[in-house]
């Protein structure tokens, strides 16, 4: 039986939603940026700046537009998420293992992309910034929940191995 708390993973899947919500409105802005206006972008940055700059691609000037990079990615990690409410296991690789392994990309990728707008831009993008903080608290919840999982996983085999003893 599943002793870990649930709370971590309801609130992977919330945070990955919002992650979905962003990456998207950013994504739709990337497809149509005439009919959807510019960016709002607050008091603080340059969106506009940040998203025009050749690094609002990956590979930087010829690759795929980071904004659906994040659009798959926050929408595998919301599937994922809500499969971890429900089961341990995707066939036979672990769920917590998954989530966080696949938070860890995503993480990795918001530093890098925040250090491009710290130290080569000099240029803020406050949905960047929302993004590389819910990629941080993801990537946060996803250990704490392969953590639980690992310490229950070892719980039952310690279990098991003194009843068989007994």
């Amino acid at each position: 039986m599943d002793e870990r708390p649930y709370w971590p993973r309801m609130a992977m899947a919330f945070l990955a939603l919002g992650g979905l919500i962003n990456a998207t409105y950013l994504s739709i802005h990337r497809l149509r940026p005439t009919q959807s206006g510019p960016l709002v972008c607050g008091v603080v940055g340059n969106c506009e700046a940040v998203q025009a700059s050749k690094y609002s691609v990956f590979p930087p000037s010829t690759g795929i537009p980071v904004a659906y990079i994040g659009l798959v990615g926050f929408l595998v990690l919301v599937i994922l998420s809500v499969l971890s409410l429900q089961r341990n296991q995707l066939g036979r690789l672990s769920l917590p293992s998954i989530n966080l392994g696949l938070a860890s990309v995503a993480l990795a990728f918001s530093a890098y992309f925040t250090a491009i707008e710290a130290w080569v831009l000099h240029e803020w993008c406050q949905w960047c910034i929302i993004s590389a903080v819910v990629s941080l608290l993801f990537w946060a919840l996803a250990s704490f929940d392969w953590w639980q999982a690992r310490r229950a996983t070892n719980a039952e085999q310690f279990e098991a191995a003194n009843a068989t003893a007994v």
